[in-house]
């Protein structure tokens, strides 16, 4: 079968994993190059301002997303320290027609996802079909999203380590220097002050009740003298009761602001509202319209997932350092939070045993995927 017959392919990334270049000069600003990775290099200032426009979505900065992440590289790209996307990248390009959608990880997700919905129109009109996506991650998050209120404009889904169902890791990020902020030998680059104008990852965050929604056979995140607690992270008190992101004593944030906190707030419930729109009972999406989709996850070691509530004194704090549950998964994402929630049907679950961001460079388990889908389609 010719590559002009077969449905066109769609990549879209996932957080932190695409080239941000000033709109004005071409220069990229935000690369995993050798500089930026080892520290060695002034970290590029990817601070958004905590303010919306009249529209609703946030103020922008000289940023934008013109590809996403190839490979970690040095000397302008002619050594390359490890992959990224380079392998799937390189072999969807040779094999089918590819269109990457690269977008700005740092934004809120309701704008990213009313673009991607554009861009899968575009593509569709253009080459005449419906693509099949191929979604990493936030990616995944993103593509779920708009499959909810437009199942149409897919020819099929392939969610790869996809960070959808409701969780709590995103809570390092947002609280702790260090961490899981690190990237490579890079401590600097990422901060929870940092992050807190970059709202993306705060869509993963579960509201209560809504890994029950899912059908998660795992559903307690929290824990306070081993029972369960449900936690609502969608509401600043919580944080501020549970020493949580920037009220955490290691965050790195000396002063909290009014407008830190008005934003954070609003930030919240924008995520929030995000994440009804993933349910098929809010967003109406029947079994019957969806696409075929399938799933490649990994089992590469124990993976974060549930923390304890600690007391000193009279107060209280969510113990992010000790005491961790663990369950499998990529090291970033478990695996049964990369399966859509349970009124979305799956054709074919392949579990592979690599890290997070190697999940998609399987290229025999995507391709045997894609050609699958293709067969459900018919």
């Amino acid at each position: 079968m010719s590559t002009k017959s077969l449905p066109p392919v769609v990549f879209i990334h996932g957080w932190k994993a695409s080239v941000l270049a000033d709109k004005h000069t071409g220069k990229d600003e935000f690369n995993y190059t050798l500089g930026v990775v080892t520290g060695l290099a002034a970290d590029p200032s990817i601070e958004l301002p905590m303010e919306w426009e009249s529209n609703g979505n946030q103020v922008k900065d000289n940023l934008i997303a013109t590809e996403a992440c190839h490979s970690a590289a040095c000397m302008c790209g002619m050594v390359k320290l490890g992959d990224i996307y380079g392998p799937v990248l390189d072999h969807l390009e040779k094999t089918r027609d590819l269109h990457v959608f690269a977008y700005d990880w740092r934004l809120c997700l309701d704008e990213t996802a009313a673009n991607f919905t554009k861009f899968l129109i575009s593509v569709k009109e253009t080459t005449g079909q419906a693509p099949q996506v191929v979604a990493h991650s936030m990616g995944s998050l993103i593509t779920l999203n708009v499959l909810n209120h437009n199942p149409y404009i897919f020819h099929s889904i392939l969610l790869g380590a996809g960070a959808i169902a409701p969780n709590a890791a995103i809570l390092k990020d947002y609280s702790l220097l260090g961490e899981k902020n690190i990237i490579i030998q890079n401590k600097t680059m990422f901060t929870p002050k940092i992050n807190l104008t970059n709202p993306a990852p705060l869509h993963f965050i579960a509201y209560p009740g809504e890994r029950e929604l899912w059908g998660k056979p795992d559903t307690v995140l929290f824990r306070d003298d081993d029972a369960p607690l449900d936690l609502d992270l969608h509401k600043i008190s919580t944080w501020k009761q549970y020493k949580l992101g920037i009220y955490h004593p290691d965050s790195g944030v000396d002063t909290v602001t009014e407008k830190m906190e008005s934003w954070f707030q609003s930030v919240l419930d924008k995520a929030y509202n995000f994440r009804l729109g993933l349910l098929p009972q809010n967003s109406g999406l029947k079994a019957s319209d969806c696409p075929p989709i399938a799933v490649l996850r990994g089992d590469h070691c124990d993976t974060e997932f549930s923390y304890n509530v600690r007391r000193i004194d009279e107060s209280s704090y969510l113990d992010l350092k000790e005491g961790i549950g663990h369950i499998r998964g990529d090291g970033r994402v478990t695996l049964q939070d990369t399966v859509p929630p349970k009124d979305i049907p799956v054709c074919k679950i392949v579990t592979n045993a690599r890290e997070h961001s190697e999940v998609l460079n399987d290229l025999e388990n995507v391709d045997m995927l894609l050609n699958l889908l293709m067969s459900k389609k018919k």
